[in-house]
C-alpha cells in the first residue's frame, strides 16, 4: 500500500494520454471510430478516476460497448475493456479489474494490437504490486516494457522504468530500484514530463528513507511537496506530508512529526483516501509508542485494524489467481485449435493400417490409464485417512490451547482487575481515613496491578493473532543494540525498584535479519521476567555474540531457577502456569510461550539452562543479517 496513489496517477495518466503520444500499432484495419462513441469513452475517462463514479461509468461504458459492438469496431471495444478494469480497480475490486484486463489482453492478442498488449499488461502489473504479488509484477511491466521498446514509446517506458523500480522497492532490493528509478527520471526529464519528475522525485525520497538516509529522504520529500503544491494535486501533497512525518519521527523530533501526520490524515480523510489513511494509522501507532503513550497507541492501532481488515484478502487473491488460470488455459485452448488446423490435411492422408494401430494403443492406454485410476483412489483414500488422524491430533491441541486461553483470562486476568476494583473502592468510600504513606502505597499497588494487566494484555493479544495467523512477518537487518537499548529503557523503573542492575555485553555492529517488532517482545518478556524473578540488588546480564551463521543472545539472572521438571513445559501453551516473582509480582507464563513461537518464525531457537536457588540462562538465536 505504500506506492498505492503513486499507481492510481500513473494508470490515470495512461489511459488518459495514451490516445495523443502516436503509438504504433500492429493491426492494419481499423474501423472509423463514430464521434459519439469517442465523446462517451473520453467522459468514462474524465469520470474514471475517482470511485465515487463507479456506476455513472459504468452505465457510460455499457452505452459505448452496444455501439462499438453495433459499429463491429474491434479496437474501441477493447480499449472499453480496459476503461472498466480502471474503473473497478479505482474502487478497490481488483478481482473485477483484473477479469477485465485478462479479457482485454485476449482480445488484443488475437488482433495482434501492440499498443493494447503492452499499456494491458502494465495495468495488470500495478494491481500485482498492490496484491504484493512483486515478482509477478515485476514480470508483467518487463514484457509491457520490451513491446513499448519496440514501438520506440518513450512515455510508456519511462512509466515501466518508474513501476519497476517501486516493485523492486517493495521487495527490499534497493540497489535495483535506485538504478531503474534513475532511468525513468532522465527520460521524464527527457520528455519534461512534470508529473512523472514530481512522483520519481518522491520515489528518491523514499529508497533514501529505506537505506536509512533520513536527511536525505527529507530533501527529496521537500522538493516533491513543493512541486505538488506547485500543480495542486491534492494526492500528492497528502502522500508527502505522511512521509515528512515519518521523516521526521525517525529523527526523534516527535512534535513536528505529529504536525504532518495530522495534515495528512485530515487531507485524505477529506479526498476520501481510505486506503491510505491506514498508512497514517500505522504510524501513528508507532509515533504513540514511541512516547509510551499506551492509550493513543492501542486507539491508532484499532484503526489501523479496521482498514487493514478491509483490505483484499486470500479469498480474492485466489479469485484473482482462478481469472488468470482461465485466460491462460483459454490462450492454450486456442493454439491447439489453431496447431489442429495446421495438421488436419496430415491427418486424413494416415492410413487405415495406422487407424488400427492407434486404436490398439488407445485401448492398452485405457486399461493402463484403468490400473492407474484404481491405484489412485486408494492412494487418495489412504492419505485422507491419514489427514482425518492428523486434524484430529490438531483439533485436539487447538482445544487444550482454546482451554488455557480461557484458564489465563478467567484466572490471572481476574487479579489486577480485583486489585484496581479493591483499592478504588476503598478510595471512593473512605479516602480522608488514609495516611500520606498509605495513599503512596495504594498507588504503588494500583500502578503495579495495572502494568500486569496491561503486559497480559498485550501478550494475549499477540498470542492470539499469531495463532490466527494474523501476524505477518518483515524481516530487516538492524543492529541488536538498538532493540536491547529500547527494552533496557522500559525497564529501568522496575530495575530502580528492585535495587538491580542491567549490564550489556555485545559486539560491535551485530546485526542480525529478523522482524525487529517480534524479536523486541522476545527481549522485552525474557528482561522482564530475569527482573520478576531476581532478589533485589542481583545482576542481570545480556550477552550477544555471533556463531557460524547465527547471533546467540544469552539472558543470565541469579534468580530462584527453574526446578528441572518444568523447563521442558514453560514453552508449551498447554503446560504453562502463572507464577510469581520475589517480590509477589504476577505472571500468566504466555510471555515463554511467545518467545518460543516468535524465535521459531524467525529461524532461530530457544532454551534455557537453570540451577534452581543460582539462576537461569535463557537463550536464544537469530540468522546474521544478510
Amino acid at each position: 500500500m505504500k506506492y498505492f496513489y503513486i499507481r492510481i496517477t500513473l494508470l490515470f495518466l495512461i489511459n488518459l494520454l495514451s490516445p495523443f503520444f502516436g503509438y504504433p500499432r500492429v493491426s492494419n484495419s481499423q474501423p472509423v471510430r463514430n464521434s459519439q462513441l469517442i465523446t462517451l469513452m473520453d467522459k468514462a475517462n474524465e469520470m474514471v478516476v475517482s470511485a465515487t463514479n463507479h456506476d455513472s461509468v459504468s452505465i457510460l461504458l455499457n452505452k459505448a460497448d452496444e455501439w462499438a459492438k453495433a459499429a463491429n469496431d474491434t479496437h474501441s471495444q477493447i480499449d472499453i475493456l480496459i476503461i472498466n478494469g480502471l474503473n473497478e480497480f479505482y474502487s478497490s475490486n481488483y478481482e473485477l479489474a483484473i477479469d477485465f484486463y485478462y479479457k482485454a489482453l485476449s482480445r488484443a492478442e488475437e488482433t495482434q494490437d501492440s499498443l493494447l498488449i503492452s499499456k494491458v499488461n502494465h495495468n495488470l502489473g500495478m494491481i500485482f504490486d498492490e496484491l504484493e504479488d512483486y515478482d509477478e509484477a515485476i514480470q508483467l511491466f518487463e514484457k509491457s516494457l520490451e513491446i513499448s521498446t519496440l514501438l520506440k514509446d518513450t512515455a510508456q517506458i519511462a512509466r515501466s522504468y518508474q513501476n519497476i523500480a517501486i516493485s523492486y522497492q517493495n521487495k527490499k532490493d534497493l540497489v535495483k530500484a535506485l538504478r531503474y528509478n534513475n532511468l525513468a527520471h532522465h527520460l521524464a526529464i527527457l520528455r519534461n514530463d512534470t508529473t512523472m519528475i514530481i512522483d520519481v522525485t518522491n520515489n528518491f525520497g523514499t529508497i533514501a528513507y529505506d537505506q536509512h538516509k533520513i536527511d536525505e529522504s527529507l530533501e527529496y520529500y521537500w522538493k516533491a511537496l513543493g512541486l505538488y503544491e506547485k500543480i495542486n494535486d491534492q494526492h500528492g501533497i497528502a502522500l508527502s506530508y505522511n512521509n515528512i512525518g515519518l521523516a521526521w519521527l525517525d529523527k526523534k523530533d516527535y512534535k513536528i512529526s505529529l504536525k504532518y501526520f495530522m495534515k495528512s490524515l485530515k487531507l485524505a480523510n477529506e479526498l476520501e483516501m481510505y486506503d491510505f489513511t491506514g498508512d497514517i494509522y500505522s504510524n501513528l501507532t508507532v509515533y504513540y509508542e514511541e512516547l509510551k503513550d499506551y492509550k493513543n497507541a492501542y486507539f491508532y492501532y484499532n484503526k489501523y485494524n479496521e482498514v487493514y481488515d478491509s483490505l483484499i484478502g486470500e479469498k480474492k487473491n485466489k479469485t484473482i489467481r482462478q481469472i488468470q488460470a482461465k485466460f491462460n488455459q483459454d490462450k492454450n485452448i486456442r493454439e491447439m485449435e489453431n496447431l489442429k488446423q495446421t495438421n488436419q490435411a496430415q491427418l486424413d492422408s494416415i492410413h487405415s493400417a495406422r487407424l488400427v494401430q492407434i486404436y490398439l494403443i488407445s485401448i492398452a492406454l485405457l486399461v493402463v490409464g484403468l490400473f492407474v485410476a484404481l491405484f489412485y483412489l486408494f492412494y487418495k483414500e489412504k492419505r485422507l485417512a491419514t489427514e482425518l488422524k492428523n486434524k484430529s491430533v490438531e483439533l485436539r491441541e487447538l482445544n487444550i490451547s482454546k482451554d488455557k486461553f480461557f484458564s489465563i483470562i478467567a484466572h490471572d486476568l481476574k487479579n489486577p482487575f480485583s486489585v484496581l476494583v479493591s483499592y478504588t473502592s476503598l478510595l471512593k468510600s473512605d479516602l480522608e481515613l488514609f495516611s500520606k504513606e498509605e495513599l503512596k502505597q495504594i498507588i504503588s499497588d494500583l500502578n503495579s496491578a495495572s502494568e500486569n494487566g496491561f503486559n497480559l494484555l498485550q501478550n494475549l493479544l499477540l498470542w492470539t493473532r499469531s495463532q490466527t495467523k494474523r501476524i505477518h512477518i518483515f524481516k530487516t537487518n538492524f543492529q541488536l543494540i538498538e532493540i536491547i537499548e529500547n527494552v533496557k529503557a522500559l525497564v529501568d523503573l522496575n530495575l530502580i525498584d528492585k535495587d538491580q542492575r542491567l549490564e550489556i555485553e555485545t559486539e560491535n555492529n551485530l546485526m542480525v535479519y529478523a522482524d525487529k517488532d517480534m524479536v523486541a517482545t522476545v527481549f522485552r518478556n525474557l528482561i522482564f521476567n530475569a527482573v520478576k524473578f531476581s532478589p533485589k540488588g542481583s545482576l542481570i546480564l545480556i550477552k550477544a555474540f555471533s556463531t557460524d551463521s547465527y547471533a546467540q543472545i544469552d539472558v543470565i539472572d541469579n534468580g530462584v531457577g527453574i526446578p528441572p521438571g518444568s523447563i521442558e513445559k514453560i514453552f508449551s501453551i498447554e503446560n504453562s502456569s502463572a507464577t510469581h516473582g520475589t517480590e509477589g509480582e504476577a505472571g500468566s507464563g504466555l510471555g515463554l510461550v511467545l518467545c518460543q513461537e516468535f524465535v521459531v518464525k524467525n529461524d532461530g531457537k530457544i532454551w534455557v539452562e537453570s540451577t534452581p536457588g543460582k539462576g537461569s540462562v535463557f537463550s536464544f538465536t537469530l540468522p546474521l543479517s544478510k
